[in-house]
């Protein structure tokens, strides 16, 4: 079971990094030179905040999991970090 768990979170990982850098690529295709820095700067000036969407993600997924019953050292196990981490990862901290 933990093995089916890690290779499907290592595909979904890996496709929506691949979705991201097809996202990003995009960008490459702007014809002027200029808009496409542009561009390029005003994705870089919103990449803090774009770090915050999967950090949530990670953060709701670890308050379902406890809300069902896992206490942190079982869910710590499960994503492959301890249970004070996991405390961390579930308060947003």
């Amino acid at each position: 079971m933990a093995d089916e768990v890690d290779d499907a979170a290592r595909t979904a990982a890996d496709e929506t990094i691949a979705a991201v850098r097809v996202a990003l690529r995009l960008l490459e295709s702007v014809p002027h030179a200029t808009v496409r820095a542009k561009a390029v700067g005003l994705v870089l000036a919103e990449w803090p905040e774009l770090h915050r969407l999967p950090k949530e993600i990670r953060q709701q997924a670890a308050q379902t999991m406890n809300d069902q019953g896992l206490v942190f050292p079982e869910i710590g196990r499960l994503i492959g970090t301890d249970r004070s981490r996991v405390w961390r990862i579930a308060k947003g901290i």
